[in-house]
Order: C-alpha cells, then sequence, then structure tokens
C-alpha cells in the first residue's frame, strides 16, 4: 500500500524538464526567505507601533508596487526575455530588504515599500514566461504545480523560521530575506545558461494554440480574460486576507506568539508540498479548469466562515488553513495553465503580466479594505464580506466558463482548419 502511495507520488512527477527543476529550485531558495512579507503587519504594528489604519496604507503601497512591477514585467519580458528580468529583480530585491530595516518613518517606509514590491514583482511574469517556454502543453499544469510545491516548501520553512528570528530580534528577518534573494540570484545564474531556450514554433504548442479563443491579440482587448482577470481579482482579495489580516487576528485574538502564528501559517505551505502534485496528477483534464477553480473559490469563502462559529481556537485555526489550502491548491495551478492556454508566444509575457497586475491589484485592495473593515466593524463583519466576495467570483467563473464553452463550439471548424491533425 505504502509502495503504491509512493509510486504514485513519483511518477507525478516524471517527464517535467529539467530547467523546469532548476527553476523550480531557484524558487525554493528565494520563497524560503519571504519572511518579511508573512510579519510584515505584525512587525508595523508591533515594532514600529504604526495604527492598523497606518498599516494598511503601507501594506496598500506594497500592493501598489505590485501591480506597477507586474506591468513593468510584462513589458521588459517582451522586449528583453524573461532572463535578465529574473537576476536583476532577485539581486536589487535582496539589497533592498536589507535597507528596509534601518527605516521607521511612515512616508519612507510607504515609499520603500511601493519600491520594494515593484522590484520584486518585475520577477512573476519573467518566470511565468520562463515556465510556458520550457514546458509542454501535456506536462505544463505539473510543472506549474511543481514550481507551486518548491515555492510553497519555501513558503513553510519561511514564516516557521521567521517566528523564530522575529524572536531573536526583527532585523535578523530582513537579512536572511535579503541574502536568500542573492542566494537565489546566484543559484539562477549557475543552474541556468543566461541565453534563453529556443522559441518554439506556432505549430509546436497546437494544444494551447487551439483552446485560445482570442489568437494574436493584446489581453486588454480580449473580453474573455479581461473578465477572467477581475473574477481573480475577487477572489484573490479573498485568499490574501491569509497575509494580511490574519496574522493579526490571530495575535490580537487569540494571544499567539509570532512563533505559533509562523507555525500554524506554515502548515499551508506543508499541505502543498506533500499534496498538490499527486493530486494535479490525477484530476488534470477530467474536468474543465474553471471547474475546478471554482471548487477553490468556495473552500476560500468556507475557511473565512469558519471563525464564526462557536468552536476553540486551534481547532478555527486548523480548519481554516485546511480550507483556505485546498482552496489554493484548485485555484491557482488551474487558473495559471487557463492564463497559459490564452497567451500567444509574441505577447506571452503581456498576457502573464496582466494576470499578476490582477493579484497586485487585490494585494491593493485587500490590506486596505481588512485593516479598514477591522476598525471600523470588527474582524465578523470582514469574514461575511469575504465570504459575499468569493461567491460573486464563483458565480463569475461559472458563466465565464459557459461562455467559453459556447465560444469553443462555434469556432471549432475554423480551429482545425487551423491546425489539421
Amino acid at each position: 500500500m505504502l509502495y503504491r502511495i509512493f509510486n504514485h507520488w513519483r511518477s507525478s512527477y516524471s517527464g517535467i524538464p529539467l530547467r523546469i527543476w532548476f527553476l523550480s529550485l531557484v524558487s525554493l531558495i528565494n520563497r524560503s526567505g519571504a519572511m518579511v512579507v508573512v510579519f510584515l503587519t505584525i512587525y508595523l504594528t508591533q515594532h514600529l507601533h504604526y495604527g492598523i489604519e497606518e498599516a494598511g496604507y503601507v501594506l496598500g503601497c506594497f500592493g501598489a508596487g505590485a501591480f506597477v512591477g507586474a506591468y513593468s514585467g510584462g513589458k521588459l519580458t517582451d522586449r528583453f526575455n524573461y532572463y535578465p528580468i529574473m537576476l536583476w529583480s532577485l539581486v536589487l530585491n535582496g539589497i533592498m530588504l536589507v535597507l528596509l530595516m534601518f527605516l521607521g518613518n511612515f512616508w519612507l517606509m510607504c515609499g520603500a515599500v511601493f519600491l520594494l514590491s515593484l522590484i520584486s514583482e518585475v520577477f512573476r511574469p519573467a518566470n511565468s514566461v520562463a515556465f510556458a517556454r520550457y514546458s509542454t502543453p501535456e506536462n505544463r499544469t505539473r510543472s506549474i504545480s511543481l514550481y507551486r510545491m518548491s515555492v510553497n516548501l519555501g513558503w513553510t520553512v519561511a514564516p516557521a523560521l521567521g517566528g523564530m528570528l522575529a524572536s531573536l530580534g526583527w532585523h535578523w528577518l530582513f537579512v536572511v530575506d535579503g541574502l536568500t534573494c542573492l542566494l537565489a540570484a546566484g543559484m539562477l545564474w549557475l543552474l541556468i545558461a543566461p541565453k534563453p531556450a529556443k522559441p518554439k514554433t506556432a505549430h509546436t504548442d497546437t494544444p494551447a494554440a487551439a483552446e485560445r479563443l482570442v489568437p494574436d491579440t493584446s489581453p486588454y482587448q480580449d473580453r474573455h480574460f479581461l473578465l477572467f482577470t477581475f473574477f481573480t481579482v475577487l477572489n484573490a482579495i479573498v485568499f490574501m486576507q491569509l497575509l494580511w489580516t490574519i496574522p493579526v487576528f490571530f495575535k490580537e485574538t487569540y494571544h499567539w506568539s509570532e512563533h505559533k502564528i509562523g507555525l500554524i501559517t506554515a502548515l499551508n505551505g506543508l499541505i502543498i508540498f506533500l499534496i498538490e502534485m499527486p493530486l494535479i496528477y490525477v484530476i488534470e483534464g477530467k474536468r474543465p479548469r474553471l471547474q475546478y477553480v471554482r471548487l477553490g473559490v468556495t473552500l476560500y469563502a468556507l475557511a473565512y466562515l469558519t471563525f464564526l462559529f462557536p468552536v476553540g481556537a486551534l481547532l478555527a485555526a486548523l480548519i481554516f488553513i485546511l480550507a483556505i489550502t485546498f482552496g489554493e491548491i484548485f485555484v491557482m495551478p488551474f487558473s495559471t495553465n487557463f492564463v497559459f492556454s490564452y497567451a500567444n508566444k509574441g505577447t506571452a509575457g503581456s498576457y502573464m503580466a496582466l494576470y499578476t497586475m490582477g493579484y497586485s491589484v487585490a494585494n491593493i485592495i485587500s490590506p486596505l479594505m481588512g485593516t479598514q473593515v477591522i476598525a471600523r466593524w470588527g474582524y465578523d463583519v470582514l469574514w461575511i464580506i469575504l465570504a459575499v466576495l468569493a461567491a460573486i467570483s464563483w458565480t463569475g467563473f461559472w458563466a465565464l466558463e459557459r461562455q467559453t464553452e459556447d465560444d469553443r463550439h462555434l469556432r471549432r471548424p475554423a480551429a482545425a482548419v487551423s491546425h489539421p491533425s
């Protein structure tokens, strides 16, 4: 029995290109140091003694920087290719993290967090294009899951290590986080040659091309993709409370230490590391991708509604982590693969940038909305609002799924002519 489970787990990783493994290793090193983001809200409120609303404005600057960085990253990737963008983003991000620990002034902190997020987010569209280029349509969702597994293994390490370092001194978070960025840049340089992979021809990626509803167009003129991005923003606002308000909730309501908050949060990454790849291996291709996304959004809503029920603090936190994590497992890889099916080779960076910008917009709205609602009406009202947003997102994906299926049916003869078997 154990051998069959192990064999299935091992089979789920087979056929993934070596460069995808290298990119995932770089992401693992980078994310293992992602401690500042996890504890940024607590750092601002507990160490710098900002009010919850002031902290919300700083976190909003983080989202604004991410938005500008995602847009710039897409444009830069389409112009200069992904490799130099990834490399310099990691190097500059490491330097900025070390500098951040010397700041205390509110306005300087806002500007520095904006710049930090901008530099960090430039990496994402370039990294996504690299994964799209080095993978094939047959292994793309699993390649995405391998990347997410590495990120979440790092995410397992980061909050646990960050909580321990915070108890020793807040400056250690910034130093270690910055060093891991520089280490990731070094590994990228050593493992993946600067020369990019040779682009595939239009006929080598036939499955993705056949799924693309509006080929050879800008993502800003693609109505279906714009709707998809909008509903992605809504569910991302819900999910990102895990970063921005949940740690403060655990601190203020449950009176947990930073170390305990880090350990609970680390369960998110650990579960994804153990379960996501084998699960994706079993379910991929059996249902439309947006069905899995809708299932994940449902779990998002249930996660936050858990806090409205009179259960113990530890049980509520564990149920929340389980629900939000399995929701993430369904939402993230299938959403990303949905984006890859749209992006043609000429504008892949722009498509991935717009998708990333959706999360950046959510990064602006999520902390601002969360902190302001908490300050005015309390946590219970926030949980209800998040459940409503998840329901709206679910409905939107359902309508979009039906619309895209109708369009595929209408376009099928044309697709058959364009891509004969």
